[in-house]
């Protein structure tokens, strides 16, 4: 090598005045952090933070002492109590979810709120149960006896809506009208004799015959007209 290429090559090398430090140069990270550190301007302590405590306010210390109070008057009932609101939480779900039980809560609270007031027992007028014989007995007459005695049924379930309709649901089968409480025990028993005619021939399959009307006409005639 010439003296004038290891010259160059020493220049190439060499690092000019006022250039950077090389990267990882130790010296150089302390100077940096010492100068970052004595910068007034930037924190690095945070000191703890501590929290002043406050009473409460007097209302919520009075609802706890009050509630308090009240597990100690309770003592052992409070098994009870606890008891009695989750039957009332069940109760509740079921109301809400199946409408006969809220057709059944309803009519108890309805039979409630009018069992105060005495109500005259059901019996049909004289003059609609004579007319309703008579139109009854025209189908007998041409062997439908099924239609005859469908006949006395729904005149009577209309004539029991007009009487008390705060008693009826739509939701009641005829079987259970025949169970309201508030039907004389008399018109009960026949009421549910033709219901069960009209089951019988309806559902069951089975034709009522010239007997079973002349029952059912019996029936309504000595509980309608007396006689």
């Amino acid at each position: 090598m010439t003296a004038g290429s290891a010259s160059a090559a020493r220049d190439a090398t060499a690092q000019p005045t006022g250039a950077s430090p090389a990267f990882g140069d130790a010296a150089s990270a302390d100077a940096a952090h010492r100068t970052l550190r004595s910068d007034a301007s930037i924190q690095f302590d945070f000191p703890p933070f501590s929290l002043e405590p406050r009473k409460p306010p007097r209302w919520l210390v009075d609802l706890f002492e009050a509630i308090g109070s009240f597990i100690q008057w309770v003592g052992g009932g409070w098994t009870v109590l606890m008891w009695a609101a989750l039957a009332l939480v069940v109760l509740a779900i079921l109301v809400a979810a199946f409408p006969p039980a809220r057709a059944w809560l309803a009519n108890r609270l309805a039979r409630r709120g009018t069992d105060a007031a005495p109500n005259p027992g059901w019996a049909p007028a004289a003059a609609t149960a004579r007319a309703l014989l008579v139109e009854a007995d025209q189908l007998a007459a041409a062997g439908d006896y099924d239609a005859a005695v469908r006949l006395l049924l729904h005149r009577s379930v209309e004539d029991i809506e007009r009487w008390r309709g705060d008693l009826l649901r739509p939701s009641l089968t005829a079987r259970d009208i025949g169970r309201i409480d508030q039907l004389p025990e008399s018109a009960r028993a026949i009421f549910s004799r033709i219901v069960a005619d009209v089951e019988r021939s309806l559902f069951a399959g089975h034709p009522l015959g010239a007997a079973d009307w002349a029952r059912a006409r019996a029936d309504y005639a000595g509980f309608a007209l007396g006689r």
